[in-house]
């Protein structure tokens, strides 16, 4: 449910020091490491976003790092790295966004609560990551089409028709999983209230997550404490990919909406 420009801020903070395995194969696909990182958020319609985010992560990531060490692909192995750091992110993230969805978002400094809509704190949460941590001139330069390789764009939509597609039980033909690739187009869209509501709590309320758990975190503290973990999975996903082991179960037990599975 997060939208592109945190995922995007998140996918790269998390690869600042990483081990040399995992730059080189960034380095050589950051095209498919970038369309990774957005997820299906902006694929056309919701189809892909929702099932995707109620997908089993374990046979998600165990069933693609299985494909790509029989495959061998470089290419699909950064996508599929850049889709899990969106995954990473998404299963702390949007609790908490579907929390003040529900409840409301407080105006700074003892404001009241208004009721806004869950895209409207997506946007909102957004707009504070390209003023407070991207900057315009940034964020204008993903803003448009995706300038995905077209070699890239073969290998990921052969890695959906194959495998991705299946575990989320859409089935789509080439042609349209392509296009749906390809149409990929980030925008900047404008905030109501950015000033004046507390979109990423940083007066820190209480909100709770799937599992009902009472917490105080704000979108920044949840961008700092969140990039181990999330460093960790690529880690865990490289070497399930480079040498068939077993996934460690433990790292995958919540789904993109942070639901237990």
């Amino acid at each position: 449910m997060a939208r592109h420009f945190i995922h995007y801020y998140f996918s790269q903070k998390i690869t600042e020091n990483a081990s040399y395995a995992l730059s080189a194969i960034l380095k050589l696909y950051p095209d498919a490491y970038l369309l990774g990182s957005l997820g299906a958020d902006l694929f056309v319609g919701t189809e892909h976003k929702s099932r995707l985010a109620t997908t089993d992560p374990l046979q998600l990531f165990g069933v693609t790092a299985r494909h790509i060490y029989t495959n061998g692909s470089k290419c699909r192995l950064s996508y599929m790295l850049g889709f899990l750091s969106h995954y990473a992110l998404d299963r702390v993230l949007n609790p908490y966004l579907s929390y003040f969805a529900a409840n409301g978002v407080a105006g700074y400094y003892g404001g009241k609560i208004e009721t806004v809509s869950l895209d409207e704190i997506e946007i909102g949460v957004d707009r504070h990551i390209v003023r407070d941590y991207l900057g315009m001139e940034k964020a204008l330069s993903l803003v448009g089409k995706i300038n995905t390789r077209k070699a890239v764009l073969d290998e990921i939509t052969d890695l959906y028709v194959t495998v991705l597609n299946d575990l989320s039980d859409l089935y789509l033909n080439e042609h349209k999983t392509y296009a749906m690739l390809e149409g990929v187009r980030p925008d900047i869209p404008l905030a109501e209230g950015l000033g004046r509501l507390d979109y990423m709590n940083r007066e820190n309320r209480e909100w709770k997550n799937a599992q009902d758990e009472r917490l105080t975190l704000s979108v920044d503290e949840i961008l700092t404490e969140e990039i181990e973990p999330a460093y960790a999975l690529l880690e865990e996903y490289m070497a399930m990919a480079r040498s068939d082991k077993a996934p460690d179960e433990s790292k995958f037990r919540l789904n993109g909406l942070g639901e237990t599975v």
